[in-house]
């Protein structure tokens, strides 16, 4: 019998890998003869390189570069043996300072090692990272230069406050290696590159500022893709999901051709999550995403959509019952929540224990014969 266990992270409490191994240890406890496959799931947040790696093989690289205070850490980034290069942003572009004073130039710091690593298709997941700077920092490390109204170079490092400053972008010297690269960004947030529907107006509380203070960052942001447009001939504006990562996923498609994905299609893209669903006797599934992150269609939800497609038994243990209503449309076979209320924090141990326990539940009613 082969089972298919997919699920994916518990509000930080539990990873994905967690979780799957969880549900793999019910699995053995009560199917003797169970071939179990494991799909690692990730965000736009969380996961995205572990994920990869247990898919593919390949090499992590340690490098330093600068956090989003332009402090210097070290961080890394993995290159599989398929030649897809992972950088996951938020694992070390975060900021303390004030926020127009945060740079991405640590994210085009760690582009350019991996250019030297011979990278050439690299995916760039961009959810909670901290800098909000249009992405001008990082093309700043990639090798363009900003210069003011008297022709003096401005420095991006120093965050979005010099973007006003801002009369001529020079890119000549982004290196040709970069712009022949096929890029993936990768976001389940869905924003504007600037306006009420922008990244920072949806989540300034989550920064601590005030609105008024987002709306001057969201205004730099304005300024600056009016400069690309007249300097670069490039709209940045209307560009869907252009806001993720603060504006970096708007430029890096505008200038570069680069593709925005969500994580569940980005999922499929690495394991075909369709002919695995296809293939398989059962499917468990499940996450503890909160519907206040405002994150797009989940991947369990595209796991819900195949498993009725594909007319596959399925069980789904989740931390709420928030998707239930749209899993009982896809015809699922039972749902459980771990959860009434989702805690803001929860013992890692004591919610694998729960998952397994709902698991082995489940399995009972499935092998009892009515």
């Amino acid at each position: 019998m082969k089972v298919l266990v997919a699920m994916d992270e518990f509000n930080g409490i539990i990873s994905s890998y967690q979780a799957n191994r969880f549900v793999e240890e019910a699995i053995a406890s009560q199917i003797d003869d169970a071939d179990v496959v494991q799909v690692p799931l990730f965000n736009g947040r969380h996961e995205l390189m572990d994920s990869v790696f247990l898919w593919q093989s390949g090499t992590k690289y340690r490098i330093n570069v600068h956090d989003a205070d332009m402090n210097e850490i070290e961080a890394v980034y993995g290159q599989t043996e398929q030649g897809l290069t992972i950088i996951e942003g938020n694992l070390f572009l975060k900021g303390q300072k004030p926020i127009a004073q945060r740079s991405s130039y640590g994210l085009g710091e760690m582009v350019v090692d991996a250019l030297n690593n011979g990278a050439d298709n690299i995916v760039i997941s961009l959810g909670g990272i901290d800098s909000f700077d249009g992405g001008s920092g990082m093309l700043q490390a990639l090798g363009a230069r900003f210069y003011d109204d008297e022709g003096n170079i401005l420095d991006a490092r120093e965050g979005s406050k010099i973007i006003k400053y801002i009369r001529h972008i020079d890119l000549s010297n982004i290196p040709q290696s970069f712009k022949d690269a096929n890029i993936q960004v990768m976001s389940d947030f869905s924003s504007k590159l600037y306006g009420k529907n922008s990244e920072i107006m949806k989540i300034y509380e989550e920064h601590h500022i005030s609105r008024d203070k987002a709306a001057e960052l969201d205004n730099l942001v304005w300024y600056f893709s009016e400069i690309v447009k007249n300097e670069l001939q490039v709209a940045l504006g209307p560009i869907e999901r252009g806001g993720a990562g603060g504006g970096i996923a708007a430029l890096l498609k505008g200038l570069y051709g680069a593709e925005i994905l969500t994580s569940h299609e980005m999922v499929d893209q690495i394991t075909h999550l369709d002919d695995l669903i296809s293939q398989a006797d059962l499917i468990i599934f499940g996450e503890g995403l909160k519907e206040e992150d405002n994150l797009l269609e989940t991947t369990t939800l595209t796991i819900a959509e195949l498993t009725d497609k594909h007319n596959k038994p399925s069980i789904a243990i989740c931390a709420t019952a928030d998707k239930f209503d749209v899993f009982e449309n896809y015809n699922v076979t039972a749902m459980f929540n771990t959860f009434i209320e989702m805690p803001a924090t929860y013992p890692d141990f004591k919610m694998g224990i729960q998952i397994r326990h709902f698991t082995v539940q489940a399995l009972k009613l499935l092998k009892t014969t009515l």
